[in-house]
């Protein structure tokens, strides 16, 4: 609402613009509140914006703050104003009167405006003294003393004339200024469109009518419009309140009109005992009152599930979490199957934190990261490394399980990962040797500790045909080769010494930038580096099971896409992880991209889902998380850059709420520095990476390539 800067009257308003039409109420600041709840009462989903008067003269034509501007320099100007034609006790038809809302015949006008045309009809009200009342009760008893007197008496008059009169003296009464203005490229249309705004109030005919007012200043009355003046004499009529409701009143579902501006998604106030500081989340705006939304260390460690389309906001929400994180000096990991979100992020590092990046990019061929796959110090870390490789399997070549890769593929693969792990420093490349060099198996025997694991190769594999063999193992191969004979996964996954201590980078609170873009790395390469190095940070973050409780430091993970590298021990890490100080944050478009057994890890565990817009399947499925708060039609019209969440405080699950992450882009825009982001890609890769040739020379010589 607009602070009032004349007479202390309202102002009710239609604003047609080119394919949007608005309603506003202009009040005095003291009227503003009661008001606000004079409408919420009648419309508790209604949604009440202050707007921005000033900004509207800034720009010519356009909704702009939410206030509006009908004129352009180059328009012509058509008006009028209305009064009614009888006496003010004389009744219009109201809406009991009518066969249909009268305000579907004034939006379907307004609603015709074209480029560079706009209209408003302005209602401007105060209340009236009761003079009126007693000129109306004196006619009805003029007329009915009349009509008893049969010497006076020339005609019974209409009694629904007197009704309607009796009826309208009985309520509150209004003086109404009622103006119309019209603004377009030529004087022929302006005044076509106000026309047909007029006979719009037609409709309202019935013992009393509206005409029109004379006017001969076109500046003056354009300037008692914008200022919302109230006349100096006449131009004025009576409407009690039930006219004025007739004539105004916010559009319900019967008025179909198009580009009625309508709240499509509901709101929700945060619950009142949500945070006060921590990770900062957005803003709960409802019916006037705005609130910060945070979330405290504890509740975070119940984990974070976001869904939303593309362009809804997303991944601004993910940025702003992580560089939260990152100034407050956290421990992050940050998983991007894009490559966009880690670029941006890579511009607005502080410098105090620039030595604690580690950025693996696996398209940074010359200077290639190493990743030992198969890594471990224990004998459970070991088991685990090797179950996390099989899931990966499944999930590049059978995720529908279908019988690809089947029990005789799994007691193959698993005996030949657990035999070179004995031998330090083994790689993947030296999984695939051992399925095809039995000479290098022979070689390895002698340290395999385990008797099952050598009966494999002495007496399993020894008595197999070497058809039989060669089915299995080569079948294997073909599924594996594909990544040892692409050099750039080898000469990252075939050193013997991976670049960077996962254990360490969450002890230490390092920030871990992992670019999987599949734009420079391949969809199937990204997928593969990114099955293997989340179950790894899991581990990492298990091992530290050697430390006590308030010795672990909380290490954040963040995942975009994460359903292209879940497999089914994710659930696992949703449960085991919280207790490790490992908190995770995943996001995806749909929720169809999950399997059954993650989609059922993810709404089973996370403690607080945040959801953009969504498609239809997934509203439907997602309404019961959120219900009876938001619905299905809800979720698919959510403005972007806007989130419904259900979330826990203090442990326990509170009302879900809606959130507005709208922020300033161009502050962050001042803060990106590209230059900082190639500093720290060159630091990173000099401190991590490898000379690409003495990676190849030492592979070729383990591999005997």
């Amino acid at each position: 609402m607009i602070p009032l800067t004349s007479q202390p009257h309202l102002s009710f308003e239609i604003v047609g613009m080119p394919g949007d039409i608005r309603f506003y109420v202009n009040a005095p600041n003291s009227l503003r509140d009661f008001i606000e709840k004079q409408i919420n009462g009648a419309y508790p989903e209604a949604e009440i914006t202050p707007v921005n008067q000033e900004a509207a003269k800034q720009k010519e034509g356009y909704i702009l703050g939410n206030e509006y501007n009908i004129f352009s320099q180059e328009g012509k100007v058509a008006f009028a104003s209305l009064r009614l034609k009888s006496s003010d006790y004389m009744p219009i038809k109201v809406y009991k009167d009518l066969a249909v809302d009268p305000l579907s015949s004034i939006t379907s006008v307004l609603a015709k405006m074209g480029q560079g045309e706009g209209a408003a009809i302005q209602i401007l009200i105060s209340p009236a003294d009761t003079k009126w009342k007693k000129t109306g009760r004196s006619y009805i008893a003029k007329t009915k003393k009349t009509e008893s007197n049969p010497e006076t008496a020339k005609y019974a008059s209409d009694t629904k004339e007197l009704d309607g009169i009796e009826n309208k003296i009985s309520k509150p009464g209004f003086n109404v200024v009622v103006r119309i203005v019209v603004s377009s490229s030529t004087q022929e249309s302006a005044a076509a469109h106000l026309e047909n705004i007029a006979n719009a109030f037609s409709q309202y005919d019935g013992i009393n009518s509206f005409t029109r007012n004379s006017h001969f200043l076109k500046s003056s009355y354009v300037t008692d419009f914008v200022y919302r003046y109230w006349p100096l004499r006449g131009q004025t009529s009576i409407l009690s309140s039930e006219e004025l409701a007739t004539i105004f009143h916010f559009p319900n579902k019967s008025v179909l009109t198009p580009g009625v501006h309508s709240v499509m998604s509901k709101r929700a106030p945060a619950p009142a005992r949500i945070a006060t500081s921590g990770l900062f989340l957005g803003k709960s705006s409802f019916r006037g009152i705005t609130k910060q939304v945070y979330m405290d260390k504890d509740d975070r460690r119940r984990h974070m599930y976001i869904i939303g389309k593309t362009g809804t906001g997303k991944t601004e929400f993910l940025k702003d979490m992580i560089m939260q994180d990152i100034h407050e000096g956290e421990g992050v990991g940050v998983v991007d199957p894009h490559g966009d979100l880690i670029e941006d992020i890579l511009q607005l590092i502080p410098p105090k934190r620039a030595e604690d990046v580690i950025l693996f990019d696996p398209s940074d061929t010359d200077r290639p990261m190493g990743f030992n796959m198969l890594e471990a110090d224990t004998e459970q870390q070991r088991h685990y490394v090797v179950s996390s490789i099989i899931g990966l399997m499944y999930k590049l070549f059978d995720p529908n399980k279908t019988g690809i890769i089947g029990p005789r593929f799994e007691h193959a693969i698993r005996n030949a990962m657990l035999t070179v792990m004995y031998e330090p420093g083994s790689t993947f490349v030296e999984v695939v040797r051992s399925l095809t060099d039995a000479s290098f198996v022979q070689e390895l025997l002698p340290k395999v500790q385990d008797p099952i694991i050598r009966r494999y190769w002495t007496d399993q594999i020894a008595q197999t045909s070497d058809f039989h063999k060669s089915e299995v193992l080569d079948y294997i191969v073909s599924k594996f080769g594909r990544f040892v004979t692409n050099k750039m996964i080898r000469n990252i996954i075939g050193q013997s010494q991976s670049a960077f201590n996962f254990r360490k980078v969450m002890d230490e609170g390092k920030i871990l930038l992992v670019n999987l873009s599949k734009g420079k790395i391949g969809e199937e390469n990204s997928s593969f580096l990114g099955l293997v190095l989340v179950p790894k940070i899991l581990v990492a973050a298990m091992s530290r099971q050697d430390m006590s409780m308030d010795q672990r430091k909380d290490f954040f993970l963040y995942v975009d896409e994460f359903q292209n590298f879940a497999t089914p021990d994710f659930a696992q890490i949703l449960s085991e992880a919280r207790k490790y100080r490992l908190s995770l944050i995943v996001a995806n478009q749909f929720i169809g991209q999950m399997e059954e057994e993650v989609k059922n890890a993810i709404f089973g565990n996370v403690g607080t889902i945040a959801a953009f817009r969504i498609g239809v399947t997934d509203a439907n499925y997602l309404q019961h998380e959120f219900q009876p708060t938001f619905n299905e039609s809800d979720l698919i019209n959510i403005d972007r850059y806007n989130s419904y969440m259900k979330t826990i405080v203090g442990g326990e699950p509170v009302m879900p709420f809606s959130i507005d992450l709208t922020k300033d882009m161009s502050k962050e825009k001042s803060l990106a520095n590209p230059r900082v982001s190639e500093l720290i890609k060159e630091l990173s890769r000099l401190k991590f990476g490898r000379d690409v040739q003495e990676v190849e020379r030492e592979i070729a010589e383990r591999a005997r390539l």
